[in-house]
């Protein structure tokens, strides 16, 4: 009797257990079919909380300032189905030949809506200054994220590359970009200490003509961390007139890649200036993109112009071995003596 009870005990617990393993995968399978694809959320410029899919496959770009680098860098060069035409970085182009058959929708507040929408990207990264052209994309349900462009300061955009990083699952490069910069700035500000204020540069820094001067944030972080001192007073904004310049009377002047420097050496009316007697003007040098603007390599501009504006103090400074190793590092790209060489202008 005792050993029959017994049994039916054991078969009562088999069929308990029985049941919950059957009720624990049916209750599985019913979680898998309706829990969401995780996503992430990082911040934006326009400080909105910006949330992404995990895997993001097509990526759509409407605007420039280094955006495509900091994909491509990243590791999502051949996820950008859409972007503005690359012509103007002919190194660009040479390490990712496949940006020249990428499509271009249009750039900032022209955007070419039903052909970006072709291209079925998971995510628009757009500018902070093209509000009316991202409302048209946000308009169609595509998600954006705001990207800083022109508009950086250095913390900002060391926050954006881990931003974007992440959005790529390549936090690791990221972080080592972040550090390149830190470093590189660091071992910078450290040389640059042992110039005396009384030798400093006053620096301007202009488009092709000398009315056209850059006064944003980007432009006085760049000169001034490179050791020179902006010309332009802080509450100066828009176009600056010929007397102004006069009055400054600026040590030296920086000029973006692209526009040249003999408009500025010719202007008539700015002969008496310190840096057109003395032909200190200088043009930027384009790498994969400006190095007088926000990119992550922006880094080799600071350098530039250190050793443009202190070359006494800056011998140690060997910027084409800083130049390649930043293309091999970050670029995955073996840049050769020749290709170095374009980028300076004579």
């Amino acid at each position: 009797m005792f050993k029959k009870i017994i049994s039916i005990i054991l078969s009562v617990m088999l069929i308990l257990n029985l049941t919950f393993v059957l009720s624990g995968c049916n209750s599985s399978e019913k979680k898998s079919e309706t829990t969401p694809v995780e996503k992430e959320s990082i911040i934006d410029a326009e400080g909105r909380e910006v949330t992404f899919p995990e895997n993001i496959n097509k990526i759509a770009i409407t605007c420039n300032g280094g955006t495509t680098h900091e994909v491509a860098i990243f590791g999502g060069a051949d996820m950008i189905v859409a972007q503005p035409s690359m012509e103007k970085f002919p190194q660009l182009l040479k390490m990712y030949p496949q940006f020249k058959d990428v499509i271009n929708a249009g750039s900032f507040d022209d955007v070419n809506i039903e052909q970006l929408m072709e291209t079925e990207p998971d995510i628009a990264l757009v500018g902070i200054s093209s509000k009316k052209g991202n409302a048209l994309i946000e308009n169609v349900g595509l998600p954006t994220y705001t990207m800083l462009i022109g508009w950086a300061t250095i913390e900002p955009l060391k926050q954006e590359f881990l931003n974007i990083g992440k959005m790529l699952n390549n936090e690791k490069k990221a972080k080592s970009l972040v550090k390149h910069w830190d470093d590189t700035l660091a071992e910078l500000d450290n040389t640059l200490s042992e110039i005396p204020q009384n030798e400093r540069k006053k620096v301007y820094y202009t488009g092709k003509v000398i009315t056209k001067a850059n006064t944003g944030d980007w432009g006085r972080s760049w000169i001034e961390g490179s050791g020179g001192i902006f010309a332009v007073p802080k509450d100066v904004n828009g176009d600056i007139s010929v007397e102004q310049v006069m009055e400054w009377n600026p040590d030296v002047i920086i000029t973006q890649g692209g526009n040249g420097t003999a408009d500025l050496l010719g202007d008539s009316r700015i002969q008496n200036i310190n840096a057109i007697k003395n032909k200190e003007v200088y043009e930027c040098p384009i790498g994969g993109f400006w190095w007088d603007r926000p990119s992550p390599e922006s880094t080799l501009g600071f350098l530039w112009l250190a050793k443009t504006l202190y070359p006494e103090y800056t011998k140690d400074i060997d910027l084409k071995k800083e130049t390649k190793d930043f293309y091999k590092e970050f670029y995955e790209y073996d840049l050769p003596d020749d290709e170095y060489e374009s980028f300076f202008f004579q």
